[in-house]
């Protein structure tokens, strides 16, 4: 017994030496060093062989400057399913006026370029009457490489739905716990299909990208989409615990705001689109990547497979996850603005492209309540939306205009009345579309091409 206390107590007396020569060894260089403040890196990211520490992107800076600017082209930052093109090439002819980008705004003296530059824009193109007009890619970014849409994602999930119900497959007036039946007890379980559509679902939820706070249901939604590393969920066994590692199990977790009621406010909520996207699969009989290789990609004349990033648990991020190259992009917007119409082939429903154009009146003013309205003053006011339907932001129903838009400045513009799409790829310093000033210069811009190439 003594011996045993003797060994205990000349161990403890080692590790107190050890751990005193080390604060002895720590040199006053070595303490200023662990003390210094690491200045932001303004370089080019992944740059060397390897990369250099300080240009090293990882899953805890991928949407930080300047690393979103390697990452966002390069889906494989997060697990990635394939989406396989098939079939001929559409090609778009072109005739490019270069003078479009030297357009001054109204009522300032920016141009088009400069407002493009300013929030980062990775690449963009301008087709009219079914022609190029104006192509150009920034940086690193090329033609043929694929990028991140983000939000825009949603968007091309609501043409899916709209394939669905044309089948017969799928009603928007059905609620969601007839496809669904495990959302039941969740906010989303009596909701219809077209109130999860128009995102007028009252969650309890906050789409606030800049306050990630752990504990916070948004934080542990971002989580399981890859906007904030989840080391821990990735290693969690799921036949060993039941918590839910990716985001279609998560979202049947939420539940409706106390204080809200569903149907009246439009609130931009991505887990809506996530339950959209598992009824799509479930109503198919196709996992989500195949439902769109097989009904969309395989049929708009893309150039190149696309890409599909997931959760820990291998399922297609459907609020945000799918990217391609600009082109293709643009392709999808195309068959939009043309009446569901490319390669030859009819992609969408007409009925339901127009559907998605024209608000209700009880739509409209879902749209006129929310965040992006209410309040002229706020940072977050839309001066061009009228309302949100079908994952679409509807800017004019009589003109027929809307976008689709993402996160970090991805989008496509239409507008019908001048038969014109434009596509565009970002990079931007913040998240928020809605708050980022650069980014409502840029649709100012957009705007400015639409109105102006319509005239040539």
């Amino acid at each position: 017994m003594k011996t045993k206390i003797l060994s205990i107590c000349v161990i403890t007396f080692s590790l107190v030496v050890i751990s005193c020569n080390q604060q002895v060894n720590e040199t006053p260089k070595n303490k200023a060093d662990k003390e210094k403040k690491v200045e932001p890196y303004i370089g080019k990211p992944m740059n060397g062989f390897p990369a250099s520490r300080e240009s090293q992107v990882t899953l805890g800076n991928w949407t930080t400057q300047p690393y979103n600017k390697w990452a966002f082209r390069n889906p494989g930052i997060l697990p990635s399913l394939m989406v396989p093109r098939e079939g001929n090439i559409y090609n778009f002819p072109s005739d490019l006026d270069e003078n479009i980008e030297k357009i001054k705004l109204p009522n300032s003296n920016k141009t088009v370029l400069e407002a493009l530059i300013d929030d980062d824009t990775d690449g963009i193109i301008v087709i009219k009457d079914g022609t190029i007009k104006y192509e150009k890619y920034f940086g690193d970014f090329k033609r043929n490489n694929l990028h991140i849409w983000a939000s825009s994602t949603k968007s091309l999930i609501g043409m899916c739905v709209g394939i669905l119900v044309e089948r017969g497959r799928l009603s928007l007036s059905e609620k969601i716990e007839y496809y669904a039946p495990e959302m039941k007890s969740s906010a989303f379980g009596g909701l219809t299909v077209q109130q999860v559509l128009n995102m007028v679902s009252a969650l309890n939820y906050s789409e606030e990208y800049a306050d990630l706070r752990p504990g916070t249901v948004h934080y542990e939604y971002f989580r399981r989409i890859g906007l904030t590393p989840a080391f821990d969920l990735m290693a969690l066994d799921p036949k060993l615990d039941d918590t839910p590692r990716g985001n279609m199990r998560f979202v049947a977790q939420l539940k409706t705001a106390s204080t809200k009621t569903p149907g009246e406010v439009f609130e931009y909520h991505s887990p809506n689109v996530d339950v959209i996207g598992l009824i799509i699969s479930r109503v198919s009989g196709q996992s989500l990547e195949e439902f769109i290789s097989e009904n969309i990609w395989s049929r708009i004349g893309a150039e190149h497979d696309a890409q599909f990033m997931a959760d820990s648990d291998f399922n297609p991020i459907a609020t945000g996850g799918f990217n391609s190259t600009l082109r293709d992009f643009a392709k999808f917007g195309y068959a939009v603005l043309n009446d569901g119409k490319i390669n030859k082939k009819q992609v969408f429903p007409k009925d339901f492209i127009d559907f998605t154009f024209q608000l209700s009146e009880s739509e409209y003013q879902a749209g006129q309540k929310s965040d992006y309205r209410i309040d002229s003053e706020a940072n977050s006011y839309d001066k061009y939306l009228s309302g949100y339907k079908n994952f679409w932001w509807v800017h004019d129903s009589d003109n027929q205009i809307m976008m689709a838009r993402g996160v970090f400045g991805q989008g496509i513009y239409i507008d019908k009345s001048r038969n014109v799409i434009i596509a565009f790829f970002g990079s931007a310093k913040s998240a928020s579309n809605a708050t980022r000033e650069t980014s409502k210069v840029k649709t100012d811009a957009l705007v400015t091409i639409a109105n102006n190439v319509y005239k040539k």
